[in-house]
């Protein structure tokens, strides 16, 4: 089923159930603290559940989205992710001998080496024992194995008792909503954000139904009252007729007398003058953010931050690097510059038709 499908039946799911706790509530006899008591827990109830749906769609989306990249994208997307983390002079290497070492980087104070596997089978040990081989090559003191699927237990075997990190796609989309939450929430926990929610909502709740409780009593469902959402049929077969109405309007004849007629002189045609045709405005193509990032001066990791995009966020698409992996654009705020590829919800029949910039 398609995302947009998907996401529609669950919408329309999560709307039906909350008409029908809302009906519930105005037919169930209740008094009125507690019938705005039922209707606050049911928008409570449908508030976390779309949030859970909407956390599980996100989540199949990133990695969709990690699938479609290509091995060299994906490296640049794992780079740019740990940029947003906070680390340090992160260069892309691009797997160029030395086992397959595709990112170097920094953090507190370690120096890493990072492979990456744009991957959909499970990752054997054979690349955990290279790794390790590479960070004795290389001198580093720590290494990471990102992929976009799973590890076989055999690999994690290998890892144990080395100074080796998995990131499987589940530890990734963490390490992706981490640098998320960094950018726009200025370091919070995500669980202390998703706490304050979750208490203000349960005191509402009890606060409401206390008010409910000390006001009316315990609540007393009227049976009476649910039976008025039955139908009821049209008694002794009465129906309602209509009349039409019908007016009568007189018909006026003027009596014109007879004149000689005249015989027309011939005229020239006028001919009709061209109306000028309205010249259309080019309109630009545009892309939406699937994930926040920055906006450089260059086409490349070490060009200067100019300004920032955030997720959702619509921009203009003004060109292509060479290479097609950056493109130029403007965002919201009209700020010019390079963001990666990877960054956008791009179509690949549009990407075609932007014209190449030289920085």
């Amino acid at each position: 089923m398609p995302s947009s499908s998907r996401s529609s039946t669950e919408t329309n799911l999560l709307a039906s159930l909350l008409s029908i706790l809302i009906v519930f509530s105005l037919f169930s006899g209740l008094s009125l603290w507690w019938i705005i008591s039922l209707i606050v827990g049911s928008l409570t109830i449908v508030f976390f559940i779309a949030r859970s749906l909407h956390h599980a769609r996100v989540q199949r989306l990133y990695r969709q989205q990690l699938l479609a990249l290509s091995p060299s994208e994906f490296e640049q997307r794992i780079a740019l992710l740990l940029e947003d983390l906070g680390w340090q002079n992160v260069v892309v290497r691009g797997g160029s001998g030395d086992r397959g070492v595709d990112i170097t980087a920094q953090r507190d104070g370690l120096r890493y080496i990072i492979q990456c596997k744009r991957y959909t089978k499970p990752v054997g040990p054979n690349y955990v024992r290279d790794l390790v081989g590479a960070l004795q090559i290389q001198q580093a003191d720590r290494a990471i194995l990102v992929t976009t699927s799973t590890f076989t237990d055999q690999s994690r075997l290998e890892a144990r008792g080395q100074a080796l990190e998995l990131w499987d796609h589940r530890i990734l989309w963490q390490r992706i909503e981490e640098a998320e939450q960094r950018r726009l929430t200025n370091q919070q926990r995500r669980k202390r954000s998703v706490a304050l929610p979750v208490a203000f909502a349960l005191g509402l709740n009890l606060v409401v139904a206390g008010i409910a409780f000390s006001i009316s009593g315990p609540p007393v469902i009227s049976i009476d009252r649910i039976g008025q959402l039955v139908p009821v049929g049209e008694t002794n077969g009465e129906r309602a007729t209509s009349r039409s109405l019908g007016t009568n309007s007189p018909t006026l004849q003027s009596t014109v007398p007879n004149r000689p007629s005249v015989t027309p002189r011939p005229t020239r045609t006028p001919q009709p003058t061209a109306t000028p045709q309205p010249t259309s405005t080019p309109v630009r193509p545009t892309a939406s953010v699937f994930n926040g990032g920055n906006v450089r001066a260059a086409p490349n990791l070490q060009g200067t931050v100019l300004d920032q995009i955030h997720a959702y966020e619509t921009v203009i698409l003004l060109g292509r690097s060479a290479d097609g992996v950056w493109i130029r654009i403007i965002n919201p705020r009209g700020q010019e510059g390079w963001v990666h590829r990877s960054l956008l919800t791009l179509d690949p029949a549009i990407a075609e038709t932007l014209p190449v910039i030289t920085p």
